[in-house]
């Protein structure tokens, strides 16, 4: 059934979104939401290539974050510009003043971002836009918060919606078939070819590093990943499926209008995905 409602994922790099939700977003994208993707950081750290400079590298993900997104069928992608890896390091208001402002722009139904709350995060920039976008949903609809973004015509909005992931995912309570959308997940995560080389090169580095002789992995080219990351990718999901029993799946924490599915009773909330 067609849905009219917006999404909107805030995440600290070009390819979060379509690491940890690609396939939903893919399958939102096709029952009718209308998707947007803000983006906090240049991302111009994430290479092992001694040779490639923090704007050649910048300059490289921003065309992957677009060609990714537009795979996956998101309609924009906006940069926030911070430089990647000091993201903590920003303050959480301003950082929250962004994400706030982006929701009042685009008037976003349904967020998605990292979880605050996950454990064993280990990466500071993902911990950073995690708080301050989950702060900006909560708050959104608050019009004393940041009151000059009516000067901008940017009225208060209440976003009813939250899905969170994680690397090692707590509480999760909804869990989604990309069955029919993980070729479209892979497809779009190789449109990063940066970094798909980096991860395929980031294992063999650690394979090397054991001082062990493990099969296939010496003779792995990083130039061509696709394979690699189809397997990988692949497992994950199916890891996920199993628990609803379909052969793909991606799992979060989900938040609806402030979990009020506690007060309903007998009654139950529509779940149009």
């Amino acid at each position: 059934m067609p849905n009219n409602k917006t999404v909107l994922v805030i995440v600290a790099h070009a390819d979060d979104m379509e690491f940890m939700a690609g396939g939903t977003i893919a399958k939102m994208a096709a029952l009718g939401y209308a998707v947007h993707e803000v983006i906090a950081t240049n991302n111009e750290r994430g290479t092992l290539e001694p040779a490639w400079g923090p704007e050649f590298t910048a300059e490289a993900r921003r065309g992957e974050a677009r060609r990714g997104a537009a795979v996956l069928g998101v309609q924009s992608v906006e940069l926030l510009g911070y430089e990647d890896g000091r993201l903590s390091e920003t303050p959480l208001n301003e950082l929250r003043e962004k994400c706030m402002r982006a929701i009042r722009r685009l008037r976003a139904d349904v967020l998605f971002t990292w979880d605050p709350f996950a454990p064993y995060e280990n990466h500071q920039d993902h911990r950073a836009v995690a708080w301050a976008a989950m702060e900006a949903a909560s708050f959104s609809h608050f019009p004393l918060y940041h009151p000059e973004h009516r000067d901008d015509g940017l009225a208060p909005h209440y976003v009813a919606e939250q899905y969170y992931f994680a690397k090692v995912p707590k509480d999760v309570n909804k869990t989604v078939d990309i069955s029919d959308y993980i070729e479209r997940k892979i497809e779009a995560l190789c449109e990063h070819k940066s970094q798909m080389e980096l991860t395929v090169a980031d294992v063999k580095q650690a394979a090397q590093r054991t001082g062990l002789k493990l099969p296939g992995l010496a003779e792995l080219d990083p130039r061509d990943y696709g394979p690699v990351i189809a397997q990988q990718i692949k497992a994950w999901a199916a890891s996920a499926g199993r628990r609803i029993k379909v052969p793909y799946a991606e799992e979060f924490r989900r938040v609806r209008y402030g979990g009020i599915e506690r007060w309903l009773g007998e009654q139950a909330l529509e779940d149009d995905i």
